[in-house]
């Protein structure tokens, strides 16, 4: 019977593809948010004259360091000191491979590389409908827009963890950030990382002299490890794209099972 066909596909539990278009609403209405939250903070931080200050204060520590050999100031080195935004460099000297070349390169490649490749990652990830609205919210997060439009060098520590969800390495990399050096460890169970960490370290042979001055740099600071972790959500969003990934051969999946199950997926 007729009926009976309706009754039954009445009573049908709701599966996910069901539920798809209002998940990718959600998501599409979160992103619209953000569009319009960045292009009021734009406002704000234009008339303070800020947009791209943190890449401007990189390039500042690049030249200096190009023209005078400085790369720490003498009262880092000298004893306790208040750090100061956009003025007290607090990076490891390996930051310079990142700094130096965009003295050179378009400015807006500061922020085309990292936000593209981070939404390649997650694109790439397939997350299933139903996490999209979550990981809309890991970028509308109100910090995360402040970061983008600063050019605060999360961008790039969230690129190179994405980059190891992809191809495992290029994690490695985050190492130019310590404070959130834990997703460096993306992908570690992948031999192409052992190597990009052995790359890395055979590169940071030149500044030896930076090396050992940068423990001074740190422990006479004030500065607080956890105030990168106030942007977690944006940090987190490629791991988050991982764990809900529908794929199954991404480096850091394939690593997780055989640390579990002693074989591969």
């Amino acid at each position: 019977m007729a009926g009976d066909g309706k009754l039954r596909a009445m009573r049908r539990p709701l599966r996910d593809w069901d539920l798809r278009p209002i998940w990718v609403g959600i998501a599409v209405m979160m992103l619209v948010a953000l569009a319009a939250e960045l292009v009021v903070l734009y406002g704000i931080i234009d008339d303070q004259r800020a947009i791209g200050t943190d890449l401007g204060f990189f390039q500042n520590v690049a030249r200096r360091w190009l023209d005078t050999g400085v790369y720490y100031a003498d009262y880092q080195l000298s004893g306790p000191y208040a750090v100061a935004t956009d003025a007290d460099n607090l990076y490891p000297p390996i930051a310079l491979y990142l700094f130096v070349p965009f003295l050179v390169l378009p400015a807006i490649l500061w922020w085309v590389i990292p936000l593209v490749l981070i939404a390649y990652v997650v694109y790439w990830c397939r997350p299933p409908a139903w996490a999209l609205p979550v990981l809309a919210a890991l970028v509308l997060y109100p910090k995360t827009p402040a970061v983008i439009l600063y050019g605060g060098t999360d961008m790039w520590a969230i690129a190179f963890a994405a980059a190891g969800v992809r191809w495992g390495w290029p994690a490695v990399l985050v190492a130019f950030k310590p404070s959130v050096g834990f997703l460096a460890m993306v992908g570690i169970g992948n031999r192409g990382w052992w190597i990009g960490a052995a790359v890395l370290a055979v590169a940071s042979l030149p500044f030896i002299g930076l090396w050992v001055d940068y423990p001074k740099v740190l422990l006479n600071s004030d500065t607080d490890i956890g105030r990168s972790w106030s942007n977690m959500p944006f940090l987190s969003l490629p791991i988050i794209a991982w764990l809900v990934s529908t794929r199954r051969d991404t480096p850091i999946r394939s690593w997780a099972a055989r640390l579990v199950t002693g074989t591969r997926p």
